[in-house]
């Protein structure tokens, strides 16, 4: 986990909203309106500039979050004021150590399995799943980056092709090694960026987008002056589109503006002079229905969830193994039928639950350049229904910005899973991938 230090600079609107408020994001001049909201990408390029922000130092002492931790759990469940009062410093400490989500799933394990206790902490456990979930309302949800990856040639002299790589929600930084090992395969001398899932809309995504748009632009700056900048994007379901809206926004304010930010290595250019393809695997669905919300929710915090209760052990073989069927059983509470985070989930209103996950369609059509575009996906997605990323393929094809381009190409299965596709058909989706790539990318 990276944690950005927000220090206590107050956290701003989505860009969005503020892009709206300014007129387009344009003033007279034609340059993004400097105040308010729109500063956010600018105050999240300087977050990632704090070198604490990589620094393990700055996680909390065990000690005092143990007892932060502890005092959470001494306070009355029928007090939820004082319930929120003892949980928001922890949630303020997750800004500076990301690992505290960690120990305070650690604590609440066993309300997973106990029915009892967990009626008894019934406002204690919804806490903790609407904060792992993104419905708990609070200054700083969102704050903290998620794992980045930057993964440059070996030599330091970048080719000038930069390959953005968007996680799906519930996925680690690792579960992309094995496209970002491919990708550094088919062109060694290729820079390549690694952005997991969070929060849509927050101030933590921001800072991520603000990583990989300096690594971006530094890249471009020691590439060889004859190499052309290209970037190549390949995203995993909603959760990468969300990392990749939330990128054509942050680039298109940054590129407006007539003085580039100190922490760029000058002017950015143009989305459409760099973009040469777009791979969208399991993505997107913009009209996603509650069900597969839920389902997405619950593999997310499935996955977690499992890595939390394997990793209590006390280091022996025997020890290391009773955890691993732990996290297996911890998996499959999570996920079953009777789930308590499914009934505590489905409590909210849909329309919440289904905007966290839901793709905006129409800022991409607005801001994505006509490209030449790939999807792979499967027609038993049970998340990112085949429908719904058949309605997104003809709403592309028929942007007007498109007219005279190819059709997007598509990779379709009839059998497979959600965003394992790379496993599931390692040889087709290798294939396509370097076919695609290599029809792309000069240079490959």
């Amino acid at each position: 986990w990276v944690s950005v230090r927000l220090k206590d600079k107050p956290l701003l609107e989505p860009l969005a909203a503020a892009v709206d408020a300014a007129g387009g994001g344009s003033a007279t001049n034609g340059e993004a309106q400097p105040s308010g909201e729109v500063q956010d990408i600018f105050a999240a390029l300087d977050a990632i500039e704090d070198p604490k922000i990589f620094d393990k130092s700055q996680c909390v002492p065990a000690e005092k979050r143990d007892a932060m931790i502890h005092k959470l759990w001494s306070v009355a469940d029928a007090d939820t004021d004082a319930l929120r009062a003892a949980y928001d410093p922890l949630i303020d400490a997750a800004v500076y150590d990301g690992n505290i989500s960690f120990w305070l799933w650690r604590r609440a394990l066993p309300l997973l399995s106990d029915d009892a206790e967990r009626a008894r902490r019934k406002n204690l456990f919804g806490l903790l799943v609407d904060n792992q979930s993104g419905l708990y309302v609070h200054k700083r949800a969102g704050a903290s980056m998620n794992e980045v990856g930057l993964d440059g040639p070996a030599d330091g002299n970048p080719s000038g092709i930069v390959i953005f790589l968007f996680g799906w929600g519930g996925g680690s930084r690792a579960d992309m090694d094995d496209i970002t090992a491919f990708y550094r395969k088919l062109h060694p001398k290729a820079v390549v960026v690694r952005l997991t899932c969070t929060l849509q809309g927050s101030f933590g995504q921001r800072c991520m987008v603000a990583f990989g748009i300096r690594a971006a632009s530094k890249t471009w700056a020691l590439a060889a002056q004859d190499s052309k900048p290209q970037l190549l994007v390949h995203l995993f379901s909603n959760g990468g589109f969300h990392t990749w809206t939330e990128m054509l926004r942050s680039w298109e304010v940054l590129r407006s503006r007539q003085e580039p930010h100190p922490s760029l290595a000058g002017p950015l250019p143009g989305m459409a002079d760099v973009l040469q393809g777009v791979i969208l695997d399991s993505a997107c669905n913009a009209n996603i229905e509650l069900e597969p919300c839920i389902r997405s929710q619950l593999q997310g915090m499935a996955a977690f969830l499992c890595f939390v209760a394997a990793s209590d052990h006390d280091g022996t073989d025997a020890g290391k193994k009773a955890a691993e069927n732990n996290g297996r059983r911890t998996m499959l509470q999570v996920l079953g039928a009777l789930s308590p985070i499914r009934a505590h989930l489905l409590t909210a209103p849909a329309e919440t639950i289904k905007g966290l996950s839901r793709a905006n369609a129409k800022a991409v059509h607005e801001l994505e350049p006509p490209v030449p575009m790939q999807f792979i996906y499967s027609r038993d997605d049970n998340i990112i229904s085949y429908e719904g990323i058949e309605e997104y393929i003809d709403e592309v094809v028929a942007r007007p910005n498109r007219k005279g381009h190819d059709k997007p190409q598509s990779l379709v299965f009839d059998k497979s899973k959600h965003v394992f596709h790379k496993d599931m058909h390692k040889d087709a989706y290798t294939k396509c991938m370097e076919s695609f790539a290599s029809s792309v990318l000069i240079g490959t």
